[in-house]
């Protein structure tokens, strides 16, 4: 089970790769964005199969049916082919400003989920980030 400090810190890291996101798209503009996506999912996709075979979690991934990896595959392969197209055709800037909305309303709403509350840090970071969206 994952302690809260891990797990905030986990959150902390993925909310800065995804800040930094649209910087790293944006410093590879000669790359078309299906070449990047593909070298992006080809590196993460590797490290991700290191990390849950040294875990032990081959097992368990045994039990999935195919529809689900191909559903996840289709949906994250063609939400970063969007994304980094549009960081090709539109300002950086504008299409960051909208990309970076979602992980900001993930955690408003984490407060919805089972065992969870909406806490002042919540609302405090929320306000930060949309005080950061003008």
């Amino acid at each position: 089970m994952i302690r809260r400090p891990r797990a905030t810190l986990i959150g902390f890291v993925a909310v800065l790769l995804w800040a930094l996101l649209a910087l790293f798209t944006v410093g590879t503009e000669p790359a078309p964005p299906l070449l990047l996506n593909a070298i992006c999912f080809t590196l993460g996709g590797t490290l991700g199969a290191i990390w849950t075979a040294r875990n032990g979690g081959i097992a368990r991934l045994h039990g999935l049916s195919w529809r689900v990896y191909a559903f996840g595959t289709i949906g994250l392969f063609g939400y970063h082919a969007l994304y980094f197209s549009a960081l090709r055709l539109a300002p950086p800037a504008q299409a960051g400003l909208i990309a970076y909305l979602w992980p900001l309303l993930i955690v408003i709403f984490s407060g919805l989920l089972p065992g969870e509350r909406l806490r002042p840090g919540h609302l405090l970071g929320a306000l930060c980030g949309f005080g950061g969206q003008r």
